[in-house]
């Protein structure tokens, strides 16, 4: 067996196998397919005047190594002869400088500056939410953190189709490829005006955005189809949590007759004003970072990245393995895993992370959104 232990910006590898004289010690770090093989140099790419060294016992990695970076070794026989992947001995990842893994769980997380951050780390899945499961598959292949990144990502989105609200901070503007901004820049979303409803304004004096936590209201226009006529921002009242723009100015009513309105409806009368009258509206949505996401809504999104992550690579562990079974000479061993054609590897901990995921939505839909209440 193999082991890598960190130990003052250092690496210590143990290959417990005395019997054997020697074996081919490689090295490779989180971020990079390609094994380094160790050598008198210390880790390199073997040639001629860097040839291998056969080891065995501890050996101390000093070589280049990148703080905070993880780092995993296999050896195989010093004599074998282009062997497979399957012919190593693979030691566990171990991250130099110690157990520094960075993220909300090891409250060590910082949003970089001019960036929104990320609602969990890939080491908050690896030693928090995963903890205890080997990344790594039967045929050696590990999960690097970009691909661990993307099931954040994608159960990010999915909260909040669930739960119909924003989390990643977006901007929000009326018509931006109309008004040439630029996307990425100006805006993240190009959004449609918002119908003037008289029956609703004048009754309510609300209107609900469609994206939601509101973090910031940059502009409330009400427009004809032919041009801006009130600027009402600075009366809008905010309520940030729901969505809400509450309207503090009395809304336009069918009898008024500035020049602006009457252009717009005089050729078809009264009844056409609702219908040529619009609200623009800038705003950015969601979390200002993922700092500020609630820490019971952060867990829920890593719980569902989990279950995508144990799909995977339960099944990358002990791809359609049930159970085993050996007998020899009066002497049996067997072996039976929770795996089968209907249920996976890790399947009891994917179900009570979805029992979770499920009782958190029911319970909190509508503390993030409105109740919808309709009426015959």
């Amino acid at each position: 067996m193999i082991a890598a232990y960190s130990v003052n910006n250092r690496i210590v590898i143990t290959i417990d196998d005395a019997a054997h004289t020697g074996y081919r010690l490689e090295r490779r770090s989180y971020d990079d397919e390609t094994y380094l093989v160790y050598t008198e140099s210390g880790f390199c790419v073997p040639d001629i005047e860097h040839p291998p060294v056969a080891v065995n016992g501890d050996i101390l990695d000093n070589f280049n190594l990148e703080s905070n970076k993880l780092y995993s070794y296999r050896y195989v026989d010093f004599e074998a002869v282009e062997p497979a992947e399957t012919d190593y001995i693979y030691s566990n990842w171990v991250r130099n400088g110690g157990d520094k893994a960075i993220g909300y769980t090891f409250n060590n997380y910082k949003v970089p500056d001019g960036q929104w951050g990320t609602i969990v780390t890939p080491d908050d899945m690896r030693f928090t939410y995963l903890w205890g499961t080997d990344f790594k598959a039967t045929n050696g292949q590990s999960y690097t953190d970009e691909q661990i990144q993307y099931f954040i990502d994608a159960s990010v989105e999915e909260i909040e189709r669930r739960l119909d609200i924003t989390i990643k901070k977006r901007k929000i503007r009326c018509n931006a490829k109309d008004r040439k901004l630029e996307k990425g820049k100006d805006y993240d979303v190009d959004e449609a005006v918002y119908d003037f409803k008289f029956s609703r304004i004048s009754r309510y004096g609300l209107i609900k955005t469609r994206q939601k936590p509101i973090i910031k209201l940059h502009k409330l226009e009400l427009l004809t189809r032919m041009q801006g006529i009130r600027d009402i921002t600075s009366t809008t009242i905010v309520d940030k949590e729901k969505g809400v723009l509450k309207l503090m100015e009395r809304p336009i009513r069918p009898d008024d007759r500035s020049s602006m309105i009457h252009t717009a409806v005089s050729i078809y009368g009264n009844q056409t004003l609702q219908s040529q009258l619009f609200y623009a509206i800038d705003y950015d949505a969601g979390f200002e970072t993922s700092d500020d996401v609630p820490q019971d809504l952060r867990q829920i999104i890593a719980k569902m990245a989990a279950v995508s992550l144990l799909n995977i690579i339960g099944d990358g562990l002990m791809s359609g393995f049930s159970s085993s079974s050996l007998s020899m000479d009066g002497l049996s061993e067997s072996f039976s895993s929770t795996q089968s054609a209907t249920s996976a590897y890790f399947g009891a901990r994917i179900k009570e992370y979805k029992d979770d995921i499920d009782l958190y939505i029911k319970n909190n839909r509508f503390k993030f959104t409105n109740m919808v209440i309709g009426s015959l």
